[in-house]
């Protein structure tokens, strides 16, 4: 699929002043309204949600999150939000493919070399007052699938989780310094 830009950098502004009055939006929405790949839709968003990182990163960034414990894997298409509550599991390269270890729950196979991009955003959703992911890219900016973090039985997001994220969005900034 191929995605434009809108128009006219007026029309881009519209969107992100949509965004920044409300980050909560359905993005795959926007996304498919606006003619924008999801990636490009994230960076509508107030710069203060998002860090973006290196889709090179992929291996290791899922390395990581494989040590967090629960959360919430979702694959997101026109016509299916698949939602895989649980750890993440770790992985092995073999063959071109990121293959997940396990057989029961969540596994199959993934191919690290068609990630551009891994958004970390935290944001207002669904009445929520932060949701966090990871948000994997592939090259054409169209969403790989999403990792939230886990809650509590309160609702809150688990700390440690929350913790480990920003320091994954932390090491760009010091990247970048």
């Amino acid at each position: 699929m191929t995605h434009t830009m809108p128009d006219t950098s007026h029309e881009l502004d519209l969107l992100k002043g949509k965004l920044a009055k409300n980050p909560g939006m359905i993005l795959e929405g926007l996304a498919e309204n606006s003619g924008l790949s999801m990636a490009e839709i994230i960076e509508c968003l107030p710069e203060s949600l998002w860090t973006r990182l290196d889709g090179g990163r992929f291996v290791d960034v899922l390395g990581e999150v494989a040590t967090w414990g629960e959360v919430t894997t979702i694959v997101h298409t026109a016509d299916v939000i698949m939602e895989i509550s649980g750890p993440f599991p770790k992985g092995t390269l073999a063959h071109g493919f990121y293959n997940l270890d396990g057989s029961a729950g969540l596994h199959g196979h993934l191919r690290p070399n068609r990630c551009g991009s891994i958004y970390v955003v935290e944001r207002p959703f669904m009445g929520t007052s932060t949701t966090a992911s990871l948000q994997f890219m592939n090259r054409d900016g169209g969403t790989m699938f999403k990792i939230y973090l886990g809650r509590d039985a309160d609702r809150k997001i688990l700390p440690h989780q929350l913790r480990a994220l920003r320091a994954l969005a932390g090491a760009v900034t010091t990247e970048a310094a």
